[in-house]
């Protein structure tokens, strides 16, 4: 059976398992594409198998959205993210300062 990407079950977390209720005013203040570093879990409820096509893939389900607001945590947030990118990828993360390259699909 050939295993295609993961897909993303619909819909966030509920209130009090997503950080971002209740700040909505800060996150409007805020806007202009920042990134904010946010630590999700998640987990996986389904596989989908499709038998005709012969592909398999896992259905990944987010159960908290929590974003970090000291500057202590995000930079030790992205020191693990940048240290498990490296370990999957085998590639440094690039270095871009305040700017972040999220074009490498990682959030």
């Amino acid at each position: 059976m050939d295993i295609k990407p993961t897909s993303f079950a619909r819909g966030v977390p509920a209130e009090e398992r997503n950080g971002f209720y209740g700040i909505e005013q800060d996150l409007i203040e805020g806007a202009g594409g920042q990134q904010i570093v946010a630590v999700v879990t998640y987990s996986v409820d389904e596989i989908v198998q499709k038998q005709i096509a012969g592909e398999q893939y896992p259905v990944v389900k987010l159960t908290h959205i929590e974003p970090l607001h000291v500057e202590k945590d995000i930079a030790a947030a992205l020191k693990l993210r940048d240290s498990a990118y490296k370990t999957r990828t085998g590639m440094n993360a690039l270095d871009l300062g305040d700017f972040d390259d999220d074009s490498r699909g990682d959030s």
